[in-house]
């Protein structure tokens, strides 16, 4: 970007725009009087050519060269060449080459031939003197515009001292400096709102920077605990095998290791589900029968909890949709394991076909969820009961919904997954709320 003094640019423009107007009004004058000046020649010299060639035929030379005047110079000649006459005489007039003429020849019927001529000196030393007094009137002026220019200039683009002194009270650490224009339709109010909005861009930008930060510093911390316990189960009971002394203690140990390593490896899953959703992986869609996936699903809770009595039905009819089914089938197998954890002796699976979406409902008689836990239902690593979990579940399920263009709610008692009927792309932003309004909301996963 070039750095030459805006001031000095703005002046040397100025200076320049007024020096062609200058010069432009100096050569209009000069043409102007210039045309006028020789019109008014050449028409003294057409008059006095029209009257000798009226009275010519009636008056003989002397009288012809009477014509002369104003400074017309007649010459009467001969039909062989010789002078006849002339007026003013010949010696009174410059030589020919000193001074330009404008002439005009008159032949008599006689053989007579009248020259008439005008001299153009004193209209040429007009223009001169002209020429001389603009030069020297534009040379005034210009230095004139050229220091005012300089002043004025200052004065003019002081505005864009309020922009640098704005920028370095922000440097300063005054981040909420603002230039606040008056009027936004000028082209310093069109700068200053560019610049206003370019700094809430990058103090918005900030703030997510900083809002991702603290909730990665966040995933990372629970991510630890929730992998210490079973890391630390698996520990123990290794350390404990050498002093088993009989036979079952040691297969109940072996035991101990395989269930913690297997919880490790869900929770491990789990967290791997959820980094993928936040980063924003697109989800593998191809065609799928949702209404075999959610009767695979409810299948699967009902071997899991025989003691309850898990329903599905499909509401309006069934129809493929172009999906992740592996993503989709770990979201509802989420969304069941919560109601499985929760119910007292049922759990109800509805899919109802709707012209846009299809919605998929889990509900248990369970205790439910009040208004103001609901949402945070959906917060990673929060369990609102002791009843188990790792606090991902419905995180993940959350996120792989609205990955797909879709969303999971809590509504009236139930939870609803909401999934198009025709593939769009969810929000950019679904995921990326800050701890305090929805932290972390953007994925679910693994059990809650």
């Amino acid at each position: 970007m070039p750095t030459v003094s805006l001031r000095a640019r703005v002046a040397a423009t100025g200076v320049a725009v007024v020096a062609i107007v200058l010069v432009g009004l100096d050569t209009f004058v000069y043409v102007s009087l210039r045309e006028r000046l020789i019109g008014t020649l050449e028409d003294r010299l057409e008059s006095r050519t029209t009257l000798a060639r009226r009275l010519g035929p009636t008056l003989n030379a002397p009288e012809l060269a009477q014509l002369a005047g104003s400074g017309v110079h007649v010459t009467v000649r001969s039909s062989d060449g010789r002078v006849l006459a002339s007026e003013p005489d010949e010696g009174d007039s410059l030589p020919a080459g000193v001074s330009p003429h404008l002439t005009r020849r008159v032949d008599l019927p006689g053989g007579e031939v009248v020259d008439l001529s005008v001299s153009r000196s004193g209209a040429d030393q007009t223009l001169r003197r002209l020429l001389i007094w603009e030069a020297v009137g534009t040379a005034a002026a210009v230095a004139m515009a050229a220091l005012l220019l300089a002043r004025t200039a200052r004065i003019a683009l002081r505005p864009l001292d309020q922009v640098v002194e704005t920028a370095r009270l922000i440097r300063a650490g005054r981040s909420g400096e603002r230039l606040n224009p008056s009027r936004s339709n000028t082209e310093l109010g069109r700068m200053a709102l560019a610049f206003d909005e370019m700094l809430d861009a990058l103090e918005a930008a900030l703030e997510e920077s900083r809002a991702s930060e603290n909730r990665s510093k966040r995933f990372l911390a629970e991510a630890a605990h929730q992998l210490r316990t079973p890391i630390a189960g698996i520990q123990a009971s290794v350390e404990s095998l050498p002093y088993a002394r009989t036979r079952p203690e040691r297969e109940r140990l072996l035991d101990h290791v395989a269930r913690e390593a297997h919880r490790a490896g869900r929770r491990v899953a789990a967290l791997l589900r959820m980094a993928r959703l936040d980063r924003g992986d697109r989800p593998e869609r191809r065609s799928c029968d949702l209404a075999a996936l959610c009767r695979e699903e409810t299948d699967r809770a009902a071997v899991l909890a025989p003691n309850l009595r898990v329903s599905f039905r499909v509401v309006n009819g069934s129809r493929t949709v172009d999906v992740d089914p592996d993503a989709i089938r770990e979201a509802l197998a989420n969304m069941l394991d919560n109601a499985r954890r929760h119910a007292v002796s049922r759990i109800e699976v509805t899919l109802v076909r709707k012209p846009n979406d299809a919605e998929v409902s889990v509900a248990d008689d369970g205790p439910g969820l009040t208004e103001s836990s609901a949402e945070r239902a959906f917060e990673p690593f929060v369990v609102l009961d002791g009843h188990g979990g790792s606090g991902l579940g419905l995180t993940i399920a959350r996120g792989t919904a609205r990955a797909h263009g879709g969303d999971v709610t809590y509504e009236e008692g139930h939870f609803m997954l909401r999934l198009p009927m025709e593939p769009r792309a969810g929000p950019a932003d679904t995921s990326a709320k800050s701890a305090e309004d929805a932290p972390l909301d953007r994925g679910t996963g693994a059990l809650r």
